[in-house]
């Protein structure tokens, strides 16, 4: 008798990686898992620029997270993660999304539009107390 398949959103939660699931997925979710529990689940999706119902369903395991998604996900973390060891979470958000000398503009619109190597460099100046 054959086994029905499971899906391969199922296979991703939070548990040790089961045969046929890459690494990379599992750390995506863990990244994502990290993002909600360091600002909550709407402003993640706001920043991510999906559904509020998006992120759920993506640690829930329902829906897939697409190639440019999890792109997405593991660069906001990675920079949310850093200004998190410059910043309190609510000065963190506002760095990301006030205007930036540095960057000539919002952090979170330079990380959409251009990706994360200048809002990371960004960063590392603001760590580094230069200002533009």
């Amino acid at each position: 008798m054959v086994e029905p398949r499971r899906s391969r959103s199922a296979a991703r939660v939070r548990r040790a990686p089961a045969r046929g699931v890459s690494q990379p997925m599992i750390a995506v979710h863990e990244r994502l898992d990290h993002l909600v529990e360091s600002l909550g689940n709407n402003r993640v999706a706001e920043l991510l620029e999906v559904s509020r119902s998006q992120p759920t369903r993506w640690r829930s395991g329902k829906e897939g997270i697409s190639p440019a998604n999890e792109r997405r996900v593991t660069d906001l973390e990675y920079i949310i993660a850093r200004l998190l060891q410059l910043f309190p979470k609510d000065l963190a958000e506002t760095w990301l999304t006030s205007q930036n000398a540095h960057l000539g503009a919002r952090p979170v619109d330079v990380l959409r539009l251009r990706g994360p190597a200048a809002v990371i460099q960004a960063v590392d100046a603001e760590a580094q107390g230069a200002y533009a």
